[in-house]
């Protein structure tokens, strides 16, 4: 059995958002440790470190803004590129479940490295964020021009030119020796109506002089008291929700997706060895067996008799 100790040391290195509204009103506020998450999806994917370090932010984003929604509201946010990482994706729940993914593409920018690349997302594109939310038959869409640079210059342009709320965003993520992630974390902070503007800088200001976020989380910070060395004043936790890679995908789910196809279709899959499925959002592959597919054309022919 664990002691007290081990118990207090396993809550303190659990990923974790942390949301806040500062006691005076200008201030709300959200802080991430990510780095299990990070860590997992680079491994699921096989991810090198320029691929890895634009998922890990894409997915603390995608954990910042699901922490103003509710219960299994979802949040997606995409970036589509011309560079050698054409796609980024993320999607989280408020309720702490979050999955991504990256796609590359097939020819790599003349030749230069990608590590070397000064815009792996590319120089044209788009940025989208996309909401699920209760009592909205259609999905909330926001989409704005690629901006040179990472995830973090993306969310903080989509903030000013989308919702026009002076923001500050920050990320952090570090790699060992390896290439593998070893701190992943990040923060957001906006302005409520009424701030002044000397309000937010005095934020920037702040963070200018902290370590940067991997430093404060090896020294055994938290989130909630990261967002104490940047807000200037006292504030209310709202939300403290542990952190999952977590993906919902099911061998079920992809014979039902199956069955959107024709008869035929699936006739031809079978035929040709098709039998492998994989998941875009975490990697997982199912194999289908004979039964799988005679199942699936059953309830094919079930829907269209």
């Amino acid at each position: 059995m664990a002691t007290i100790a081990e118990l207090k040391q396993r809550f303190r290195q659990r990923d974790r958002v942390v949301r806040v509204l500062s006691l005076d009103g200008a201030f709300r506020a959200v802080a991430i440790k990510n780095t299990v998450v990070a860590q997992t999806a680079q491994q699921r994917h096989g991810l090198e470190p320029v691929g890895a370090r634009l998922l890990a932010q894409a997915l603390a984003s995608a954990s910042l803004l699901a922490s103003f929604l509710k219960g299994e509201e979802r949040i997606v946010v995409e970036v589509h590129g011309d560079g050698p990482v054409s796609t980024v994706a993320a999607e989280a729940l408020q309720v702490g479940e979050v999955r991504g993914y990256v796609e590359y593409e097939q020819e790599q920018s003349n030749g230069v490295p990608l590590a070397a690349h000064p815009y792996p997302l590319g120089r044209k594109g788009l940025f989208r964020i996309m909401r699920i939310l209760y009592n909205h038959s259609e999905p909330v869409v926001s989409v704005v021009e690629l901006q040179p640079g990472d995830i973090a210059v993306n969310l903080e342009y989509y903030f000013e030119r989308s919702e026009q709320i002076p923001t500050v965003v920050q990320f952090d993520v570090t790699f060992d020796k390896s290439g593998f992630i070893s701190t992943s974390a990040a923060l957001l902070v906006q302005t409520m109506p009424g701030a002044t503007p000397q309000e937010i800088y005095a934020v920037e200001e702040r963070l200018r002089v902290l370590p940067p976020l991997s430093e404060l989380l090896a020294s055994g910070f938290m989130p909630e008291e990261i967002l104490r060395q940047v807000l200037p004043g006292p504030f209310t936790v709202l939300n403290n929700t542990p952190v999952d890679f977590f993906c919902r995908c099911s061998r079920e789910r992809f014979k039902e997706l199956l069955t959107t196809l024709s008869y035929e279709e699936v006739q031809e899959m079978q035929r040709l060895g098709h039998n492998e499925l994989v998941c875009h959002y975490c990697g997982e592959r199912y194999r289908l067996t004979g039964q799988d597919f005679a199942e699936v054309l059953q309830r094919i022919q079930a829907r269209t008799n």
